[in-house]
Formats: structure tokens, sequence, C-alpha cells
């Protein structure tokens, strides 16, 4: 047989959390016609993974090189984190971070620190941004406010009913409840 490769064998892709830590078995694939196994797996968290192939009466086991793969959140949870790090500072007309914002400098600076541009002010970021519905939205996308005509604030949803903002003069950037319905829903990631 020699160095053939060796179709429909199991192969393990095992995983552990640190170099200190055992190994799991994440799942179990076989190899392809060219003996090669693919197996995808969601990463929830930066990991150290393996292929580990047990043999059999015939043929010896055989690990792979150890890789190391980082965990990356989703786009929208990255826009959550990043409007939860500013929370406290103080909210202040026509600013746009990174010491005291007002609501739409507050929604453009943490845009910006996942890699999104977004507008200027309130009403133009709603014009720029794909509208959803109110029952579609997840958490990191924006809810736009208005009277029944301009949008006069804008926040960032958080789940739960809630939303990060700067809500007006003398408060500070925080997590607060959502307060009207008259508000839509636009998605920037």
């Amino acid at each position: 047989m020699g160095d053939r490769p060796l179709p429909g064998e199991p192969v393990d892709l095992e995983w552990r959390a640190g170099p200190d830590q055992p190994w799991s078995v994440s799942k179990t694939g076989q190899t392809n016609h060219d003996g090669v196994a693919s197996i995808a797996v969601p990463v929830e968290r930066t990991s150290h993974w393996r292929l580990n192939y047990r043999g059999d009466e015939i043929h010896d086991p055989s690990l792979s090189a150890e890789q190391t793969v980082q965990a990356h959140k989703p786009v929208n949870q990255r826009i959550v984190d990043a409007a939860a790090s500013q929370a406290g500072k103080p909210y202040s007309y026509g600013a746009s971070g990174p010491d005291s914002f007002d609501c739409s400098g507050f929604t453009q600076y943490v845009h910006s620190k996942v890699g999104i541009d977004l507008p200027r002010t309130s009403s133009d970021q709603r014009a720029a941004v794909p509208q959803i519905g109110k029952g579609d939205k997840v958490p990191g996308d924006l809810l736009f406010f208005s009277d029944g005509g301009s949008v006069y604030h804008v926040g960032i949803y958080a789940g739960g009913n809630q939303m990060w903002a700067a809500p007006e003069s003398g408060d500070v950037v925080r997590k607060q409840d959502i307060y009207t319905e008259s508000y839509t829903v636009g998605r920037a990631w």
C-alpha cells in the first residue's frame, strides 16, 4: 500500500482550550478519495486544534500538527462591545468622541471602531443604511427615533428592549430601555 491515500477512514477533529488542557473530540469525519479530511466546526473561543487518525489493525495512528485558531466575534457583537466600552462618557452636543458624544457622534464613533463608516448626523445615518423590520432587529442594529418626520435620536440596540445611547445634555453614555415604539431599525453591518 505504501503512501497511497486511504479513503473513507475516520478522523477526529480534537480541540483544547490551552496547552495544559486535555484534548476533546469536537467532531469526527472521514477522509475523501485523496485521503484528506475536511471537517468544519464553529470556533466560539480561541483554542488549539488537531486532527487525529486513530489507525486500525493495519495502519499506524497519526496526529496532525497542533494549530491555534483565533475566535472572532460577529461584527454586531463587536458593535455592542464597542458601545459598552464608552459607558459613562458625557453627552455633549456636536461631539463625536473619544471623550464625549452626542447621539449620532456616538453611533458614528462606535461603528468606526469596527471598521464601518457612518455619516455624522442621525438623519444621514438613517438614509445611509438599509432599513429592516422591528421584529428582525438584533443587537448591534441602529434604532432611529422620529416624531413622524425627521430623526431626533439614534441608539444601538443592545437586546432585551434596551439600547446603548448618548441620551441628552447632563447625561452619560449608558444602556437604557427603549422608551417609545416610534423608531425604525437600520443595519450598518
